[in-house]
């Protein structure tokens, strides 16, 4: 059907008064509201046709046997990604039957809104800055308590995290813990979350899992890594197990792995050593112990930690006995064979838990606006979202260097 050489003109004209706005925000505000208007028409359009086919029949289409009556129509407003949509209109059914498959039975936002509103909030922004940080892109207001309740969906995926099956392909593993507030009856406490994290025999790195203790006890740590063998990590690659010398884990290596390499951690070895000196004495015996982690031989470094305890032992004995104590796992990196031109960059991230301390790095910012949690769940949902993302994000870059070994 040909259109009149009016209503053509018509048209261009509101084209031309659309091209000619100065304004660019006055463009997409009346595009927005145009596409409510098509999004409202499209919803209540589908809502028919969802009640003719649940009666089998057209609108005032006579039938020998009729299965329901349309009953009118009841208002619903809805949230979603082009804005509020006021007043949809959706038919009812006189007994009350007919159940609309746009949407969910009360559903007042669109999944995509709630996404965007998990996603804002788990990038560290607290309940109540979600609303008014979301009301210029949404158009419109969400209460702290609606955030909260839609971050809630996030257990069942919590729960699925927790016993997933694993494949036995990680090479390395790192265990370490982060303390976190909760509120208690009367006051906040402090908490533990076990972590586990490794790399694959791809080089792929994978926050595992984690679990919330009371303490770092060895029953907690070997009730965590007995969840581990038996959801399928058995240890038949495991080169090596890095800790930061916490006894509850050592002790539970002990029992779930012990047939697994024990690397102890040099940073917080020589934390806990340089206590015992002084201020002036810390760089030169910093120094001597830097040859003791950076030789290319197990013989090597063995040797520079006699030259280290021949000239500190009178002076800093404590120190000394504090490195020799536990030498044999501090140098325990250095005899897993490597390819020279990898060597320095493996060892260089296996002799530490810096690799997992920078995933808690993560942790505490998204952590820190909050203060204290409410309880356990909520610590498990924000824990769970920051290891998803960081995994994700690391799925697509994996570590090639952990793939040549000897």
């Amino acid at each position: 059907m040909y259109q009149t050489y009016d209503t053509l003109k018509h048209r261009w004209a509101r084209v031309k008064d659309f091209i000619n706005y100065t304004q660019p925000k006055e463009f997409w505000r009346d595009a927005n509201i145009y596409l409510r208007k098509l999004t409202k028409n499209l919803i209540e359009d589908t809502l028919d046709e969802e009640m003719t086919q649940y009666q089998q029949r057209e609108r005032y289409q006579r039938t020998e046997v009729r299965l329901d009556y349309r009953n009118g129509y009841y208002k619903r407003n809805l949230d979603t990604a082009v804005g509020p949509i006021e007043a949809i209109l959706i038919p009812r059914s006189r007994h009350g039957l007919f159940k609309p498959r746009v949407f969910e039975h009360y559903q007042r936002r669109q999944q995509a809104v709630n996404d965007v509103i998990c996603n804002v909030f788990l990038r560290g922004i607290s309940t109540r800055d979600v609303a008014e940080a979301l009301k210029p892109i949404l158009g419109t207001t969400i209460s702290a308590s609606a955030v909260s309740r839609i971050t809630k969906r996030l257990d069942y995926n919590v729960k699925e995290f927790h016993q997933r099956k694993l494949l036995d392909e990680y090479q390395f593993l790192f265990l370490d813990g982060i303390t976190i507030s909760v509120k208690g009856s009367l006051k906040a406490k402090k908490i533990l979350v076990l972590v586990a994290y490794g790399i694959t025999i791809f080089g792929k790195k994978e926050l595992i899992a984690f679990r919330i203790a009371n303490a770092e006890s060895t029953t907690a740590c070997e009730s965590f890594l007995n969840d581990l063998f038996r959801r399928g990590l058995a240890g038949g690659n495991l080169k090596m197990i890095i800790t930061d010398g916490s006894k509850g884990f050592i002790s539970a290596i002990e029992l779930v792995y012990p047939h697994a390499r024990h690397q102890r951690c040099w940073v917080h070895k020589l934390r806990n050593a340089t206590k015992h000196l002084k201020k002036a004495e810390l760089k030169p015996f910093k120094a001597d112990a830097r040859k003791i982690y950076n030789a290319s031989t197990h013989r090597e470094a063995v040797a520079s930690f006699k030259a280290l305890r021949k000239n500190w032992k009178n002076a800093a004995p404590e120190a000394v006995n504090c490195l020799e104590r536990d030498l044999d796992e501090l140098l325990s990196f250095l005899t897993i064979p490597i390819k020279e031109q990898y060597r320095a960059f493996i060892r260089r991230q296996i002799r530490t838990t810096n690799i997992i301390e920078r995933s808690f790095r993560e942790v505490r910012r998204r952590t820190k606006p909050m203060g204290c949690f409410t309880n356990y769940d909520s610590v498990s949902r924000i824990i769970y979202a920051i290891f998803n993302r960081l995994n994700s994000k690391w799925q697509k870059k994996p570590l090639k260097q952990f793939t040549q070994f000897i």
